[in-house]
């Protein structure tokens, strides 16, 4: 074990994501501005056996290039995983970096901006989560969704609801497109109107 394994409590970390996906990413939560938990996925995935934890130290002095080799890797390693259950939409891997500190979560941010191109292509959504995190509810500008007590990157596939997410630019919405596009065709069966909203203003600022 390295000196800087030694210092972290890996178990108390691990405890506490245990906690955290349990206790709130798991819960109803007030302010999300919808029905149902935070993720919605998470309990499933549990009980599918798909949901993966991963490890990752950053050491003392940790640099954007290693954090986003840490996000970068972990595409990799989503992709090798052999994965139990029978549902890919339930696939999901919990990356914990508990030595992260407080004061470097920025490189969090930055990773993730950074991957999520080559995420979105592969048909995979990436988060950060953390204490500082400022990514706020969909529905709810004023709620900081994404904290949590220690470091985290959550991946998993493409949601119907990531429409919320993808919009942002014109290759993301094409991928989200092409998965589910024919959701919002003729007959349409999305009921919620948020969602339609977002869809038809990405046709309009990307091409039908």
């Amino acid at each position: 074990m390295t000196s800087t394994a030694s210092a972290v409590d890996l178990a108390s970390a691990l405890e506490t994501v245990d906690t955290w996906l349990t206790e709130y990413i798991s819960a109803k939560h007030p302010e999300i501005g919808r029905t149902g938990p935070i993720c919605p996925f998470v309990a499933p995935s549990r009980k599918n056996r798909t949901l993966e934890i991963r490890l990752r130290l950053v050491g003392p002095a940790p640099t954007p290039g290693l954090v986003e080799e840490i996000a970068r890797s972990s595409l990799r390693e989503y992709e090798l995983t052999d994965w139990q259950g029978t549902n890919p939409m339930l696939q999901s891997m919990v990356v914990v970096l508990p030595d992260l500190r407080s004061t470097d979560t920025g490189l969090l941010d930055r990773a993730q901006e950074q991957v999520k191109d080559d995420f979105v292509a592969h048909g995979l959504m990436i988060g950060q989560f953390h204490e500082n995190c400022e990514v706020t509810a969909a529905r709810n500008p004023g709620f900081a969704v994404s904290r949590a007590p220690v470091p985290v990157l959550a991946i998993r596939a493409i949601a119907l609801h990531d429409v919320f997410f993808l919009s942002g630019r014109p290759q993301w919405f094409r991928t989200y497109q092409e998965k589910f596009g024919k959701f919002f065709g003729p007959g349409s069966t999305v009921t919620d109107p948020l969602l339609v909203e977002r869809y038809r203003e990405g046709e309009r600022a990307y091409g039908s």
